[in-house]
């Protein structure tokens, strides 16, 4: 199995294991924007960039976004379809540990209207630990990137 496949198939067959719905946390090895696309294809979901939709035209104002904005934002796109949320990590940023690791507990207790799937890359020590809905591939080494795709990102 080439290391392309063996990463989307773990992530697959942890997805499975809960019929496919609800709420995942992904821990990515490296931040990686165009294997979060990949997973989002893979796993027929919609793709949805946090940043560049919500944050971006805040400009210097965007981490004053709240993480209730945030949610509020992420359940609209969630009605719309199953989401791979990408670029969180942005607004989480600006927030304290504390923040950061109560809302990515509640993000489990959240009715989502449809599934959502957050990769995970810098915050990863914030994730509930031990959860069954948190998918860990860090040991599992991704397929390198062209240069042309580290340019693009």
């Amino acid at each position: 199995m080439s290391q392309h496949n063996k990463w989307l198939s773990l992530i697959k067959e942890h997805f499975d294991q809960h019929e496919a719905k609800g709420a995942f946390q992904i821990l990515f090895p490296e931040y990686r924007p165009d294997l979060s696309l990949a997973l989002a294809n893979y796993l027929e979901l919609d793709f949805y960039d946090y940043r560049k939709s919500s944050m971006l035209s805040r400009g210097w104002d965007a981490g004053k976004i709240s993480l209730e904005d945030m949610t509020s934002t992420l359940l609209n796109e969630s009605k719309k379809s199953a989401l791979v949320i990408h670029n969180i990590e942005a607004l989480l940023v600006t927030k304290s540990e504390r923040e950061r690791k109560q809302w990515l507990t509640d993000f489990f207790s959240i009715d989502w209207p449809n599934t959502i799937v957050l990769p995970i890359a810098i915050f990863q020590s914030d994730t509930p630990e031990g959860h069954p809905r948190v998918c860990d591939i860090e040991l599992v080494q991704f397929p390198r990137q062209s240069f042309l795709m580290q340019l693009a990102m």
